[in-house]
């Protein structure tokens, strides 16, 4: 028999392991609100819900009931927060794409209830940003729902509501991960129905790897993009990666981009990495 692993937010509850529903009633614990018409964002943009796939249109691969079994296993080593958790962890990631969306589900899971009791949970709170990102790549599709989209289907009509904070996380997240979550960023990006706001963030995140792939796609945003405040991250996103070359379209946008703003944060990001390679070894 196997079983096919749900995405993150897609039926989230199902992915908790019998103890955790026990514990904490499912998806309770996630702010939910009733089914309505989203605003802004276009609502689950990645998920594929006729695949079951994440936005890069992935299949999501289905656990055997080992795998699943095995999992259940280390998850109560997390649970315990037991000192061989992080080795059983990077064990069992190395078995494939199925195990580290198991992990990624349940981290992401874990995530939003220690975000929603934030200022009781803190510990709770940087201990799953850090697991997160020590599995990587398998999170980066939820992560960018949660940083780009204003609500996301869990179950039953229900929505989980990303706040200011909780994107700022996400951002951090995905910046932290660096190269492993460029493919996903760069996916996302590539969206003909992704919105300003959408943009901005993946622009930032983007720059925040600090991996030279974002380099051309920052660049065209800088250049091209109709809103003036995703030209002004693209800016700030250049001056994060980091990379000597953007001077030129920098300076660009300095001469030609007809909104100040744009233009202030251009010149600043310019000075700033000319001050770099000045400085440089």
């Amino acid at each position: 028999m196997r079983v096919p692993l749900l995405p993150c937010f897609l039926l989230l509850a199902a992915c908790a392991t019998t103890s955790d529903r026990k514990k904490d009633g499912g998806a309770s614990a996630a702010a939910l609100s009733s089914p309505t018409k989203p605003r802004g964002e276009k609502e689950g943009i990645f998920v594929d819900r006729e695949t079951e796939g994440y936005g890069d249109t992935r299949p999501v691969p289905k656990a055997t009931d080992e795998e699943i079994a095995e999992f259940n296993r280390i998850w109560e080593l997390f649970r315990r927060d037991d000192g061989a958790w992080p080795r059983e962890r990077d064990r069992f990631k190395r078995r494939g794409d199925a195990a580290g969306y198991l992990l990624a589900g349940h981290l992401i899971r874990f995530y939003m209830q220690a975000n929603m009791a934030r200022e009781t949970s803190a510990k709770a709170l940087v201990r799953a940003k850090d697991e997160i990102v020590a599995v990587g790549g398998a999170c980066a599709p939820a992560l960018i729902d949660l940083m780009v989209l204003d609500r996301i289907p869990i179950a039953d009509g229900r929505h989980f509501i990303p706040d200011d904070l909780t994107r700022q996380d996400a951002l951090d997240m995905l910046e932290r991960m660096g190269p492993q979550a460029v493919p996903d960023l760069l996916k996302a990006l590539a969206r003909k129905d992704l919105g300003p706001k959408g943009r901005r963030f993946l622009a930032l995140a983007l720059g925040g790897t600090k991996d030279p792939r974002g380099y051309d796609p920052l660049v065209a945003l800088l250049g091209s993009d109709p809103s003036w405040q995703v030209r002004a991250d693209a800016a700030t996103a250049l001056g994060k990666l980091g990379d000597p070359r953007a001077i030129g379209p920098l300076t660009e946008a300095v001469r030609k981009d007809a909104d100040s703003a744009v233009v202030k944060r251009a010149g600043k990001v310019r000075d700033d990495l000319m001050r770099a390679r000045r400085e440089a070894p």
